[in-house]
């Protein structure tokens, strides 16, 4: 089984639960969804990148983690999840290595994550607001919640258009969820002119909504510029 790959490297986990821990990052390359504040969108196609087997995946791996002391693989993208039959083959080997597994998805494969959740340690979800990527996701992620459990912790990146009902609807699910998943708020990223940050009235505005109706959240930008590591 082959996969394409975008990049295997060491860094810090800039985003979420797990910002600040040393993680060797396996990027895949393609991705189903379009949101406009991507911020690899180098790789959303398979176009130009290595397409590499599950030995040669598993032996970059061991090399970047023998090099930076890393013990947790996190598999992201583009949509790893994209790849899942490469998943399925990839993940024993990094358990059976003694890896821990950080899974970065924008949660809409909930069949595909039935069958490799076993294997994950931690799943990092998305909620994708329509306002974002042009199309609601509400039932796949209400299912991907249900077979990811409490694994999952869910991220919603925030935008200076991002919709208070959009908002809303995303509150109402997770509250439905048990257990309740612990939220991450993303103030996003600019994106050159086309996509702006949420003033921090409207930051303001979307935590103490959502800290009424949830036990957990915290609003966390993305380290990584501020770190200037990638």
């Amino acid at each position: 089984m082959n996969a394409f790959v975008s990049e295997i490297y060491s860094s810090v986990q800039g985003e979420g639960l797990c910002a600040g821990e040393r993680q060797i990052f396996l990027r895949l390359a393609g991705c189903p969804l379009r949101c406009d504040y991507c911020d690899t969108p180098e790789s959303l196609t398979s176009e130009g990148h290595p397409l590499l087997s599950v030995g040669e995946v598993f032996n970059k791996v061991l090399e970047e983690s023998r090099i930076s002391g890393a013990k947790t693989v996190s598999l992201t993208g583009g949509e790893p999840m994209a790849q899942a039959r490469f998943l399925k083959e990839i993940l024993p080997l990094l358990k059976n290595g003694g890896f821990q597994i950080y899974l970065e998805t924008a949660g809409v494969h909930a069949d595909f994550l039935r069958e490799i959740v076993g294997l994950c340690d931690v799943i990092a979800m998305d909620i994708k607001l329509p306002t974002a990527t042009g199309k609601s996701f509400w039932r796949e992620h209400a299912d991907f919640l249900s077979v990811g459990g409490e694994k999952i912790f869910v991220k919603i990146v925030l935008e200076e258009k991002s919709a208070l009902d959009e908002f809303e609807q995303a509150l109402s699910l997770l509250k439905s969820v048990r257990p309740i998943p612990k939220l991450i708020l993303q103030p996003v990223t600019p994106v050159d002119d086309l996509v702006k940050s949420p003033s921090a009235e409207q930051i303001a505005s979307f935590y103490s909504r959502a800290r009424r109706e949830l036990p957990f959240v915290l609003v966390m930008p993305q380290q990584h510029p501020l770190w200037k590591i990638r």
